[in-house]
């Protein structure tokens, strides 16, 4: 992955949830200053009857037309131009899968980041988001915005489990760090299956397996750009929750600003399966931002 995003897409769905992403957005783009072109993309997914037809087609122009429209006004109002110079396209589909539609768009226009809202008081299932991650076809990394996000990049996590997508991970938020002056850690959980529990002394094998985790960040360490070694890792034993809960908990205890995580660990399962760190991360009703880097 090439941690310089170039171009980005704001999935709009014309909710509320629109001006919270276009604003975030902006907030991206200058924290980020690499960004040369933003997408505004809707997928028009309207099954109306057949009765309804006479009347779309009294409409004074097509639908998307209409809508494209009414976009571009509202991205008027967030992307002024000024001298970030960032161009703006807005394009509107009619497909019965949007997560297929935005993932084409995706993919047809090289996007480097994809930013889709998190609902938590608007009214909105949140599926597209995780659909999209399922999708092989998706090569686009996902920005997952609460509507309750603050313009703040002061403190931000990365989860690591010393794979290579962590630290490509790593190396976007090195990336944004540097642009918004934030200070990054890194979070490794472990865990002992609790099917052992009967078998072996916890607390010993506790020891034994921070020490190991220890050794092996090192190791993952000095593998990273020379300007990254320098990043802390806090080691985190998850005694009864999953390692999605406990990221979750370290977060919000530590009043992170944004959770950067890769999408598949040393196991090489993508994170397209369920159960996945990613997966359930998204599925939380939390306030911070959610990069899943691909």
């Amino acid at each position: 992955m090439n941690s310089k995003i170039k171009k980005i897409l704001v999935c709009l769905d014309l909710t509320e949830m629109d001006q919270v992403l276009m604003r975030y957005a902006r907030h991206f783009c200058e924290l980020l200053g690499t960004v040369e072109q933003a997408w505004f993309v809707h997928n028009i997914k309207f099954d109306y009857p057949e009765e309804a037809e006479s009347l779309m087609a009294e409409l004074e122009r097509p639908l998307p037309e209409l809508i494209s429209e009414e976009i571009n006004e509202r991205v008027q109002l967030h992307f002024q131009p000024d001298s970030h110079d960032i161009s703006r396209e807005v394009l509107v589909t009619d497909s019965s899968s949007t997560a297929q539609a935005l993932t084409e768009a995706v993919n047809k226009n090289d996007i480097g980041l994809v930013i889709c809202g998190k609902k938590i008081s608007y009214q909105g299932s949140g599926q597209v988001a995780k659909k999209m991650l399922r999708l092989p076809a998706f090569r686009g990394n996902l920005l997952m915005v609460p509507e309750t996000a603050p313009h703040r990049m002061e403190r931000l996590l990365v989860p690591t489990d010393f794979s290579a997508l962590s630290a490509e991970a790593l190396k976007l938020a090195h990336r944004m760090a540097t642009g918004a002056e934030a200070w990054i850690t890194c979070q490794h959980v472990y865990t002992i299956p609790m099917h052992y529990f009967p078998y072996i002394p916890v607390e010993g094998f506790r020891e034994s397996m921070e020490e190991q985790a220890e050794k092996d960040f090192k190791k993952f360490r000095q593998g990273l750009p020379q300007e990254l070694r320098h990043i802390p890792c806090e080691f985190t034993y998850s005694k009864d929750r999953t390692v999605a809960q406990t990221v979750y908990d370290f977060a919000v205890n530590n009043n992170k600003d944004l959770i950067i995580i890769g999408s598949k660990g040393r196991s090489g399962l993508p994170a397209v399966l369920l159960g996945s760190t990613a997966i359930q991360l998204l599925q939380f009703d939390f306030h911070v931002p959610l990069l899943v880097v691909r």
